[in-house]
């Protein structure tokens, strides 16, 4: 008989960007949640190192977004460089690197083992989830006739400390794989890795550059007769290139093992020439062949899931293998919490793999086309700048529709508004926007506000609630949430109004939207106003969503930051329909579309 020393609601194996993501999302949760990694300790060099917009919204909803920002550098143009009639490199053009819908900062970049620490140090500080490094599995075991029994341990998996050789027997109820490309735990289980490599090599380094390219500190992509060149600015006066190790002749076969770190600055340095060109302090360096690979399935019964590089790999030149990774695991961290916390329908678990299953297969499509632009030689400036823009679309996420599910209900499949909502659609993520607190004045922008605690928001655009007509729909509403949907742990009611913040007393509204209780008093935390604060200006939230003032409506957000249902504020028993669909076995699993529409692509 087996010697069970551990029993674990969650266990994660990988302690890399995604798996540490997993486990902050479980912060705060009394639930027994372990994470585990063969390395000693975070990273400390290398690897990637671009933030996209939508990933620090994640880090923004653990609490760490803002310290990370303080540490990164922000990117803000990008220059494209093309040799002119004799074969001299120019700068044919800047580019700001702004995506107008995000109206913030698109991309910062940070060292990964930074990253890592941030999230590492977030773990502690919480002390939810216990982090095990020098840590490996060895064996795994699943009870096929307990997959569907919610409170059973199906999986029993044995760990070995590399370090002592000593090993551990523990049962767990569900397991999540973050162990990168070469993942242990995909590979136990037979999954497929569907894809190929490429022919084409490239070196990358993290470098302190002494050199007279004048745009060494931006963003940069010289295309030249010599092979091509991306540059990144860094913090610490780091730079991290990508350099095309074939030269351009992208069916030119090279031995990554026989490319040191001087034949990447060689290549580098007559892809810039005539700038100069030499290597100052150098901390990471390496050679890769473009691998471009999905995973033929993302979980195994529904108790098993495979996360981040594990289920999908792909060039790093849009910057999205850290970025993708990290939306992956938000993804089905939230809801293993939500499904543990709440005892809801086990089928919230298989949206996982039918949503994010095919946003990996898009971005692989992506991939390919977007490496081809930055391998050609014949290529033209006017098609590179095309591919580029499109990139910087897609890159951010904010095209990402997740498909009608029992926690999409989108009855107007494929469209990107609502008719109460025209910049809102369900299945899409919610745009981050400014308001104010009306009890205290202080602005919090939404994603801040809205943390990562395993908790569903409704959010219910009142309109103006300083006049008699919309002050008295929302006491109606009160009266209404108190009888038919009480808030319970799962949930939160936050309103934002559209009156001045002056003209409104909170005190005034209904109890149920600023809740008592008996340790801690009022919340003075779950009212705001769409108006403008002191020191920050005004967030136009009505008109960012495209809510009218006058019908508002009801805003259901996953926990992930993504829209559930929108509905008007007098069909409030959607609301009910919704939540009730989470408690109760849905009659059709396989009626779910596994589509998922990205409106942005090359």
């Amino acid at each position: 008989m087996l010697n069970i020393t551990d029993s674990v609601d969650v266990l994660i194996i990988g302690a890399g960007p995604a798996g540490l993501t997993a486990a902050n999302c479980f912060n705060g949760t009394n639930l027994r949640v372990r994470i585990i990694d063969k390395k000693a300790g975070p990273v400390e060099s290398g690897r990637a190192d671009g933030l996209k917009s939508i990933s620090i919204e994640v880090l923004d909803t653990f609490g760490i977004g803002d310290a990370i920002r303080n540490d990164c550098h922000r990117v803000e143009e990008i220059v494209l460089w093309d040799p002119d009639e004799n074969g001299v490199i120019t700068r044919t053009m800047t580019i700001p690197d702004r995506v107008e819908e995000l109206m913030k900062p698109r991309e910062v970049t940070l060292d990964q083992r930074r990253i890592e620490r941030f999230l590492c140090e977030n773990l502690e500080k919480h002390g939810s989830v216990e982090v095990g490094w020098n840590m490996q599995p060895v064996g795994l075991q699943v009870d096929i006739d307990l997959r569907d029994d919610p409170e059973a341990y199906p999986i029993i998996i044995t760990l070995e400390n590399n370090r002592t050789g000593t090993h551990e027997t523990i049962r767990a109820k569900y397991v999540v794989g973050c162990d990168g490309a070469h993942s242990w735990l995909r590979k136990y289980l037979n999954i497929g890795f569907v894809g190929d490599l490429t022919d084409s090599t490239w070196g990358v380094m993290d470098m302190v550059p002494k050199t007279n390219f004048p745009d060494i500190r931006k963003v940069f992509v010289v295309h030249s007769t010599r092979g091509t060149v991306m540059g990144l600015p860094r913090e610490s006066k780091l730079v991290r290139l990508y350099i095309s190790m074939d030269g351009g002749n992208r069916h030119t076969v090279i031995d990554a093992k026989a490319v040191s770190a001087e034949s990447i600055v060689d290549a580098a340095r007559a892809i810039l020439a005539p700038y100069t060109f030499e290597a100052g302090r150098l901390p990471w360096w390496s050679v890769y062949c473009v691998g471009q690979r999905v995973a033929d399935e993302f979980s195994r019964y529904d108790r098993i899931f495979l996360v981040g590089d594990a289920v999908h790999t792909h060039s790093p030149k849009a910057g999205q293998g850290m970025n993708t990774s990290i939306q992956d695991a938000y993804n089905i961290g939230w809801k293993l919490r939500y499904c543990l916390e709440q005892n809801c329908n086990r089928s919230l678990l298989s949206t996982y793999q039918n949503e994010r299953r095919p946003i990996a297969q898009a971005l692989i499509s992506f991939d390919r086309k977007y490496l081809e632009f930055f391998t050609r030689t014949d290529i033209t400036h006017d098609e590179f700048l095309t591919a580029y823009l499109a990139g910087q679309i897609f890159t951010t996420g904010i095209g990402i529709q997740y498909p009608a599910s029992l926690i999409v209900r989108n009855k107007r499949p494929q469209s990107t508004s609502h008719p109460l909502a025209a910049k809102l659609a369900q299945g899409m993520r919610l745009p981050d926007f400014q308001m104010v607190n009306q009890s205290d004045g202080v602005p919090i922008r939404a994603h801040h506000r809205f943390t990562c605690d395993g908790r569903f928001r409704i959010l219910v655009f009142a309109g103006n609630i300083s006049q008699e007509p919309s002050l008295s729909r929302h006491t109606q509403l009160g009266e209404w949430f108190t009888t038919q949907l009480p808030q319970t742990s799962g949930t939160e009611v936050v309103t934002i109004h559209s009156s001045k913040r002056v003209d409104v007393e909170l005190m005034d509204l209904h109890p149920v939207f600023r809740p008592w209780d008996d340790d801690d008093g009022w919340n003075y935390w779950t009212v705001y106003a769409d108006d403008e604060s002191y020191h920050d200006g005004h967030g136009h939230v009505y008109d960012r969503c495209g809510i009218n003032e006058e019908e508002g409506c009801f805003v259901v957000l996953r926990p992930d930051g993504y829209i559930s249902v929108i509905c008007a504020l007098e069909k409030a028993s959607e609301l009910v329909k919704f939540f009730d669909g989470l408690k109760s076995k849905p009659t059709s699993v396989t009626a779910v579309s596994r589509e998922v529409e990205i409106r942005a692509s090359l």
